[in-house]
């Protein structure tokens, strides 16, 4: 009897320790949920605490996230979202504001004197 227990202690001993939480990249979607949202309201800290707690940066999603039709950038100039646009800007790589056309959007849409078109410019 003392055989078996032992060996039942040592197996659960071993699941115990070999078991490792399933990939969290489905709690990534619902971690982002509300990012349209933060953009919007323009909290730039409520922003960046879901980015961090989903374990991503900024460069690696902003293509797939669209907020009404429209990538981020934009979406925080209609909505006059300047500390969070203006944070997304600072994250993302001068190149590619070069060939996005979010300047000359603003400025065709009467957006020319928000504080994310300066932001894109000085890049």
């Amino acid at each position: 009897m003392k055989f078996f227990a032992s060996i039942l202690a040592s197996f659960l001993v071993v699941m115990t320790l070999s078991y490792s939480p399933a990939v969290k990249s489905a709690d990534v979607g619902a971690l982002l949920a509300g990012i349209c949202d933060n953009v919007a309201a323009d909290n730039k800290g409520r922003f960046r605490k879901k980015l961090k707690e989903a374990g991503v940066k900024l460069r690696d999603i902003y293509d797939g996230i669209s907020c009404g039709g429209q990538n981020l950038v934009r979406h925080a100039i209609k909505t006059g979202s300047a500390k969070t646009g203006a944070y997304i800007v600072k994250r993302m790589p001068a190149s590619h504001f070069a060939g996005s056309g979010d300047a000359e959007w603003a400025t065709g849409n009467g957006f020319a004197d928000s504080p994310i078109v300066t932001a894109i410019a000085e890049r």
